[in-house]
């Protein structure tokens, strides 16, 4: 089976445009302060200049913002997917869960102690996103962790029965690498951007290969 596919990022109409018209599952919005920061009446607008969203769910990002914050940003739009993508605490992520009706994930950001931060989410999240904090970057950074890591990732999120998405640096070019490890879903942003507009053509490749490796990889 193939896994998921999430684009996040999404900070135009042209953008909005571009993912809704691919075979991504989900595409993302990034409510937290950063080159590709949005906010709720952009992704209204954005949204209303088409019929539907595709079979697409929506993920709105967040970092470390308080639980009104988030339910004012959310107010009217379609969302899905709640996803945390700082360290909030889970606690934290459990006061959110009880004021909203839809999934939350959380962003796990690779360090030596990350396999029993997710456990402290057991229960709370419906998902996972691994992925590589660089500096005050919380993500889109372009940059990968060792992803020999991966298979403890995923081993965890079986164990808890939700889904683990693997970020950080994923390009059409090295996507293939990472979907040997069998991943539940891969989240790509910087890697199908060319001068910071999402790219028809990139994405086009990201899916070819996606979907050529899970045409190779044997039953």
């Amino acid at each position: 089976m193939q896994p998921l596919l999430k684009l996040c990022g999404n900070h135009s109409a042209h953008d909005t445009t571009v993912t809704l018209a691919s075979s991504a599952d989900y595409i993302g919005f990034v409510f937290a302060k950063s080159k590709r920061q949005v906010v709720r009446e952009q992704v209204l607008e954005w949204l209303h200049e088409h019929e539907s969203k595709n079979n697409k769910k929506l993920v709105a990002l967040f970092v470390n913002e308080s639980v009104m914050s988030i339910l004012e940003s959310i107010q009217d739009l379609p969302l899905d997917v709640i996803q945390c993508h700082g360290n909030e605490s889970a606690e934290e992520v459990k006061e959110l869960k009880e004021q909203i009706d839809i999934p939350i994930w959380k962003a796990i950001h690779h360090h030596q102690d990350a396999i029993k931060l997710m456990q402290s989410y057991e229960g709370i999240v419906s998902g996972y996103i691994v992925d590589c904090k660089v500096g005050d970057q919380w993500g889109g950074t372009g940059v990968s962790f060792d992803w020999d890591y991966i298979p403890l990732y995923l081993e965890e999120g079986k164990r808890q029965g939700v889904p683990v998405f693997i970020a950080g640096g994923i390009r059409p070019e090295n996507v293939e690498k990472v979907l040997q490890y069998r991943p539940d879903g891969v989240d790509v942003s910087s890697g199908i951007e060319e001068n910071g507009k999402k790219s028809r053509d990139l994405i086009r490749q990201l899916e070819e290969r996606m979907k050529r490796y899970d045409h190779n990889v044997p039953r």
